[in-house]
């Protein structure tokens, strides 16, 4: 019997310039799992500087930013908000309708027709949501059934109107336990300004997640 020899060759270590150059040519989709690598690139991959220049670089490439997080006045400045055209690469600054302070976040859950829905803390635990059209400049601030139902897993939110009509829906799914297979959906209302418990179990779903759709009224 022939006799096979083991050779380990050593793995190559790409230098950590590389890979953050790597991860700004990269979707932000792509950026986002690649924080959970380790304690490292998470702290420097939410840097404000980075998330600047992987915006700027994702708009050299004419692609929509709807999703962006907030950081704290102190590091940033106040225009923490930005409207990209995607077409021609326009920058429109906006001021947030809250402030967060310095211990605060705030990202966007969605936008549609017009409207921008927001979620939103000035501490750790006091999270809210906030229905605001740029344009008029009025706002709705919304309970978060995340805080009210006090612990909870994996939240889900999505945002949209309700087709041929003014209103718009917010939905929030959740499991109540770590382990439990079912799934507490809810839905808001902005015509009755009240949410809505609608199922505990969704047939065929087998994990929830921010890659959830929601479009016309329909949650995917």
């Amino acid at each position: 019997m022939t006799k096979f020899q083991l050779t380990y060759l050593p793995l190559l270590v790409i230098p950590d310039e590389l890979l953050q150059e790597i991860f700004l040519q990269s979707s932000a989709k792509a950026v986002g799992r690649c924080m959970c690598l380790n304690k490292f690139w998470h702290r420097r991959l939410r840097h404000p500087e980075t998330c600047i220049q992987h915006m700027r670089r994702q708009k050299v490439l004419d692609q929509h930013v709807l999703f962006h997080v907030g950081y704290s006045l102190l590091l940033v400045g106040s225009d923490l908000l930005y409207i990209v055209n995607a077409a021609s690469g326009e920058e429109v600054h906006v001021q947030q309708p809250f402030g967060v302070g310095i211990h605060g976040w705030f990202r966007i859950v969605g936008v549609s027709n017009g409207n921008i829905c927001f979620k939103f803390s000035r501490e750790q635990d006091d999270t809210r949501l906030l229905v605001w059209n740029p344009t008029t400049q009025c706002s709705r601030e919304i309970s978060d059934l995340y805080r009210d139902h006090g612990r909870s897993y994996f939240p889900v939110y999505g945002f949209g109107h309700v087709p041929n009509t003014d209103a718009y829906t917010i939905i929030h799914m959740c499991k109540r336990d770590i382990a439990d297979a079912y799934i507490f959906f809810s839905r808001y209302c902005s015509r009755r300004s009240t949410w809505f418990h609608c199922v505990d179990c969704l047939p065929g779903v087998e994990k929830i997640d921010p890659n959830s759709i929601f479009n016309n009224g329909h949650a995917y």
